[in-house]
């Protein structure tokens, strides 16, 4: 069960659906063309009290109510139809095995349109949910953030670890947030309460 806690906290950071096939090759080069290294995007702690959130990303061009500074962002490049995309992931771990996680990307111009921005949201959903191996793909809600397309999802897995994200297209930036909870340590109230938080610049 540890390494499965393990592999599973790998594959938050990378998104990756072949990550429980390469998890030992995280910080380096794998076969599935991924490279994991440390960055500092300008991520700082918010001290405006005018202001809700606790977090602000000036690259990623977001805030949300972290409960502390988290860490990261961890960077990816991750090899997918559209070529290389890098991946920036913030992740704030409530213990070894639950965290909250916002992750975000720029796709290629002109991959991204008004007509593919659905199918490309549930292909993003459901990649992410089959990196867990044997998670089990759950519900999607249409969403809306400032008029851009996005959905809400979940999954489960082994009736332990429960996957609840939400995601937006906002022109060719892909963002990803929610938590990943094990036994109920991040209780739904809780993940409902940093989803909501998430602002756009």
């Amino acid at each position: 069960m540890k390494r499965l806690f393990i592999i599973v906290s790998m594959c938050s950071a990378l998104m990756l659906g072949s990550c429980l096939e390469n998890s030992s090759q995280s910080n380096k080069t794998n076969g599935g063309g991924t490279t994991t290294t440390t960055t500092d995007d300008g991520g700082s702690k918010n001290n405006n009290k005018d202001q809700k959130n606790s977090f602000h990303s000036n690259n990623g061009k977001f805030s949300i109510n972290f409960l502390a500074i988290p860490d990261g962002p961890t960077r990816t490049e991750e090899k997918n139809l559209a070529g290389m995309v890098e991946v920036f992931t913030y992740t704030q771990d409530v213990s070894a095995n639950s965290k909250y996680v916002v992750l975000y990307k720029d796709y290629p111009v002109g991959v991204i349109t008004d007509s593919n921005t659905e199918d490309k949201l549930k292909l993003e959903a459901r990649a992410f949910v089959k990196g867990f191996g044997g998670a089990t793909f759950g519900n999607t809600v249409d969403e809306r953030l400032n008029g851009n397309k996005g959905i809400s999802f979940t999954g489960t897995l082994n009736d332990t670890i429960k996957l609840s994200m939400r995601s937006f297209f906002v022109g060719k930036r892909y963002y990803q947030f929610g938590t990943i909870s094990t036994n109920g340590e991040i209780s739904d109230k809780d993940t409902k309460k940093f989803i909501s938080s998430f602002e756009l610049d």
